[in-house]
């Protein structure tokens, strides 16, 4: 087997790395879970093993919307209410992959199933 800090990046995606990352991701909310606006995934890459973040938000634009517009005020409450998404994750670990070129990560990808507020 080769060495898991010497895997090629690679875009690739496998049914069995959502079941394995379920098992390993820490999920957070940010700020929290009553009005989340970002959600964390961390932990390790089920491809490479290296320790990996990805963000994802809930709220589209929310940094060009003044939190006082009551267009902002809708999308916030929407995205506190109770909810769920499919996230994908793309590894973004620091380690460097043969072939990468530019790219961070080993280039796999999965889905997590993530609920708040339920």
């Amino acid at each position: 087997m080769t060495d898991q800090q010497e895997l090629p990046y690679r875009v690739e995606s496998e049914p069995a790395w959502n079941t394995v990352a379920a098992g390993t991701a820490r999920v957070s909310l940010h700020p929290d879970e009553a009005a989340p606006e970002v959600v964390v995934v961390s932990g390790p890459c089920p491809r490479c093993r290296h320790e990996t973040v990805h963000s994802e938000p809930l709220v589209a634009y929310a940094n060009a919307l003044a939190r006082s517009s009551l267009l902002a005020r809708l999308l916030y409450q929407r995205a506190a209410e109770p909810g769920s998404r499919e996230v994908e994750v793309i590894c973004g670990c620091p380690t460097s992959h043969p072939e990468a070129a530019e790219q961070t990560g080993c280039g796999a990808s999965w889905v997590l199933h993530v609920e708040w507020g339920v």
